[in-house]
């Protein structure tokens, strides 16, 4: 049985899968001595795809134990053709690196940023601090944050921990419809 093979860069991709697509060679062809590579930048790595000549179009495949040595992220992606004289850049978009949960052990939090920072400040909202002292986000220190701050800051961080499970049930949330009779 074949992978399913999409006809543009995925979103997402877990370390450790086969990363597969398609992209037709419109204007810039492999017969007419294009390559068609791709670059992604993260915050922790950079990597280097290039497709491979199918006809007048390319494939794109990036094998298993290559996306197993990627570290988890999100990378800036970017597409571009060269023939060795010039280079066009086609475009961009963003790829999110999510652990391979297959091979992961005890201790890997799988939290996104949003839940991540809901958990502390509901932490400390328990705590029954009038103000945060010493709250740390990703290293960054804060250091006496009023407490009515600290609620503004769990309500909109809530909305997006809702939001981020809404749409990983295949859901919409928050989205407001005007009409004017």
């Amino acid at each position: 049985m074949s992978a399913p093979t999409s006809c543009r860069i995925p979103d997402q991709v877990a370390a450790g899968d086969t990363l597969q697509w398609t992209r037709a060679g419109g204007a810039y062809p492999p017969s007419g001595g294009w390559t068609l590579q791709y670059t992604l930048v993260g915050t922790a790595a950079v990597y280097n795809v290039t497709a491979v000549a199918d006809g007048d179009d390319y494939t794109v495949k990036v094998p298993a134990a290559d996306t197993a040595e990627w570290e988890p992220g999100t990378y800036r992606v970017q597409e571009y053709v060269t023939d060795g004289t010039d280079r066009f850049t086609l475009g961009s978009s963003l790829l999110t690196v999510t652990p391979d949960l297959a091979g992961a052990t005890a201790g890997i939090d799988t939290r996104s940023h949003a839940r991540k920072v809901l958990d502390s400040l509901n932490g400390w909202l328990e705590s029954k601090a009038p103000v945060a002292g010493n709250f740390e986000i990703n290293g960054r220190k804060i250091s006496y944050y009023p407490l009515p701050d600290l609620i503004k800051l769990q309500t909109r961080y809530q909305m997006l921990v809702t939001r981020e499970e809404a749409a990983a049930r295949g859901q919409v949330v928050g989205t407001r419809i005007r009409m004017v009779l």
